[in-house]
């Protein structure tokens, strides 16, 4: 009996698909088995769990952390830890000025800093113990005060004399700063407002040829100070002093010291001397001009603003 051609090539590749077809299902059940181990196998580098694959606890705070001292310029605050459940065998401290990492500092205790005055402080406890996961408690202070409250406020204002380039708005600007600054005469109590014109004293920007014009007591070279009247000699606030620069003090630095100088004086406080070699210059001390074995300073001393 024939067969009809086309059935037997129907045959012929049914012939030849089984096999094909019987390695290929046998492939995919051994990717299927490979899928499978590295699925319920832990990979490479994952961290452990803990027994029972669970992962592992936080540390119980029984007591939040807490911040103790004086929260004024140049006081220190001290981080209390809290207590925990296991207690830690590790613990470490980050400090924070509203919320941004303040660099550099780890240790349970933080001296405050000019740059705090005003802002908030906290501290991150990160606390550690074996078979536990790293916990961190926190804790923050209310806004940081000056060393000292407001004792007397002080109005003045801002003028220039002679040529004075486009400098004046910097120059109210930067003395402003040093006024405000908790390091400068504030930390004696002393506010210091600028107004348009009059007030107590007034603050000059004076172009160095026109600074005798002040007073026969006054000189080209320098800054002076003559009854209710400061005055910043131009030369001197572009190029400090030549004894100054020669101890490589920066022009910011010797800003703040003349300011503060010549302030000083409106302030009933006169030319003081190095009190031992090595210390820190009073801000009174004729800096410009030499140091007598003191370390430039442009800020008052502890001693000055206990006056």
């Amino acid at each position: 009996m024939e067969v009809p051609l086309h059935r037997c090539l129907r045959r012929h590749h049914r012939r030849r698909r089984g096999p094909a077809r019987r390695a290929a299902v046998g492939l995919s059940l051994r990717l299927l088995l490979v899928a499978l181990v590295a699925a319920l196998l832990p990979s490479a580098g994952a961290p452990a769990r803990a027994a029972g694959d669970e992962p592992l606890p936080s540390l119980t705070q029984v007591r939040a952390p807490a911040i103790d001292g004086v929260r004024r310029f140049g006081r220190t605050l001290t981080a209390d830890p809290g207590r925990w459940q296991p207690t830690p065998t590790t613990v470490r401290y980050r400090w924070y000025r509203d919320d941004v990492l303040i660099s550099g500092v780890t240790s349970r205790s933080y001296r405050i800093r000019p740059d705090d005055v005003g802002h908030r402080i906290s501290v991150h406890v990160h606390a550690e113990a074996p078979s536990y996961r790293r916990t961190v408690g926190t804790a923050r202070t209310g806004l940081i005060a000056h060393r000292v409250d407001v004792r007397r406020t002080v109005r003045y204002s801002v003028r220039s004399k002679g040529r004075v380039p486009a400098v004046l708005g910097t120059f109210s600007r930067l003395a402003q700063q040093t006024y405000d600054d908790p390091r400068g005469w504030r930390g004696r109590g002393v506010r210091f407002v600028r107004v348009p014109s009059g007030g107590a004293f007034t603050l000059w920007l004076a172009e160095a040829r026109t600074v005798p014009g002040f007073s026969s007591g006054c000189s080209a070279e320098w800054s002076c100070r003559v009854g209710r009247n400061v005055i910043i000699n131009l030369t001197r606030w572009r190029n400090a002093s030549p004894a100054w620069n020669r101890a490589g003090g920066s022009l910011r630095d010797y800003r703040h010291m003349v300011v503060n100088h010549e302030t000083g004086h409106f302030l009933g406080r006169g030319h003081v001397g190095c009190p031992r070699r090595g210390a820190p210059a009073p801000v009174m001390m004729q800096q410009s001009k030499g140091l007598d074995g003191c370390r430039f300073n442009p800020w008052p001393t502890l001693a000055e603003l206990r006056r």
